[in-house]
C-alpha cells in the first residue's frame, strides 16, 4: 500500500456515515501492510452521545469503508486487535475482489428533506429480501406513528440547554461558516433555506427556546413530521443486544449502501433508539425480535440525484495522525 494508495483509501471512507458529521475517525499508516485508526481530539459528542456510543458506532462505520475502498484496488483487509489508544489496526491479508457494495461507497448520502410520492414498493421489497435485521414499515398509520414519536423524542432532546449549544457548535448556518464544506451540519444538507437557517440559529439560543417552548411553539419549529410522513417507508435497524457499537456501526454503514444501491435515499433518526419511551412503543406497536435492540431508524424514500447535497469533509491531510 503506497502513501497515495492510503490516502485514495482515507477519502474514500471518510464518506462513511458519521454522527452529525464530526468526523471522529483519524489514520495513520504503520507499514505497507497495516493501517490503524484512531479518535480524532475533540470530537465527540458529551452531551448527545455521552456514553461514546453514537462516535464508536461512527468508527465502525469509517473502518468498513476503508475496508470496502480497499476492495475496489483488490485488497483484502482484515481488522485486528488494536495497540495502545487505537481503535482498531486493519491488515491487508491477501486479494479480493471488488464488494458488491464498495462502488456505492462515494454514492451515498443524508437526505433530509422530502421525498418524491413514488412509494417504490418492488425496491423495498428488495430491500426486504437483502436485510433481514431491518422491519420495513410501509402503512400510512405506521409511519405517520413514527413521525408522531420522533417529533417527541426530539423536543424532549431540544429542551436541554446543553444538547442545543453542542448541536450549535456543530450546525453551519451560513455559507461564510468556514467549516461550511468541512464538517458539521450545514444548512444545505438540513434541507434549510437561507432564511430557515438564520430562524433556527435564533430559536435554539438559550432564553428564545424556553419562551417558546412555554408559548407551546417550539415543537412545531423543532418537528420533522412532514418530511418524515413523506416517506416511503421507514427501516427499523435492530442488532443484537450484545453486539458492540463498532459493530453495530459496520452493519449499520452496509445497510445504507445496500439501500444506496437499490436507489432509495435516507436519513437516520436515532432519536428513537436513544429515548426509552419511543424505543418502548415502537416495540410495542411493531413488535422486537428476542435479543434485539432497535439501533436507529431510518426515512426511506427516491429523490433527484441532483437533490443529494454534496458532502462536507475535512481533507485528507486533517484525517492523519
Amino acid at each position: 500500500m503506497s502513501p497515495e494508495v492510503f490516502a485514495a483509501l482515507i477519502a474514500d471512507a471518510a464518506l462513511s456515515p458519521n454522527v452529525h458529521n464530526i468526523q471522529p475517525t483519524i489514520w495513520r499508516q504503520i507499514d505497507a501492510t497495516t493501517v490503524a485508526a484512531a479518535q480524532a481530539s475533540r470530537r465527540t459528542l458529551p452531551v448527545g452521545d455521552p456514553t461514546g456510543r453514537d462516535v464508536e458506532a461512527s468508527h465502525g462505520a469509517a473502518v468498513e469503508g476503508f475496508i470496502l475502498a480497499a476492495s475496489l484496488r483488490g485488497m483484502e483487509m482484515r481488522v485486528t486487535a488494536p495497540e495502545g489508544s487505537e481503535i482498531a489496526r486493519l491488515i491487508v491479508t491477501g486479494e479480493v475482489d471488488p464488494d458488491p457494495l464498495a462502488s456505492f461507497l462515494t454514492a451515498r448520502r443524508t437526505y433530509r428533506g422530502r421525498f418524491l410520492p413514488d412509494r417504490a414498493v418492488p425496491i423495498l421489497d428488495a430491500l426486504a429480501q437483502t436485510a433481514p435485521d431491518l422491519t420495513i414499515l410501509r402503512e400510512r398509520p405506521d409511519i405517520d406513528q413514527v413521525a408522531h414519536l420522533n417529533d417527541q423524542a426530539s423536543l424532549k432532546s431540544f429542551r436541554d440547554a446543553r444538547f442545543r449549544a453542542e448541536l450549535l457548535a456543530w450546525m453551519r448556518l451560513s455559507r461564510r461558516h468556514p467549516s461550511w464544506a468541512v464538517d458539521g451540519l450545514n444548512a444545505r444538507a438540513m434541507e434549510m433555506s437561507g432564511l430557515e437557517a438564520a430562524g433556527a440559529g435564533v430559536v435554539l439560543k438559550p432564553g428564545m427556546f424556553e419562551f417558546l417552548d412555554r408559548l407551546g411553539l417550539a415543537g412545531a419549529l423543532t418537528g420533522e413530521a412532514a418530511v418524515v410522513q413523506s416517506s416511503a417507508a421507514i427501516a427499523l435497524l435492530r442488532r443484537p443486544i450484545g453486539e458492540t457499537p463498532f459493530e453495530t456501526g459496520r452493519r449499520w454503514h452496509r445497510v445504507w449502501l445496500e439501500m444506496t444501491r437499490l436507489g432509495l435515499s435516507a436519513a437516520p433518526m436515532t432519536v428513537l433508539a436513544d429515548d426509552r419511551a419511543a424505543a418502548e412503543a415502537l416495540a410495542a406497536r411493531f413488535g422486537q425480535p428476542p435479543g434485539t435492540k432497535l439501533v436507529t431508524a431510518f426515512r426511506l424514500g427516491l429523490v433527484p440525484e441532483s437533490a443529494l447535497p454534496p458532502p462536507a469533509r475535512r481533507p485528507v491531510s486533517d484525517l492523519i495522525f
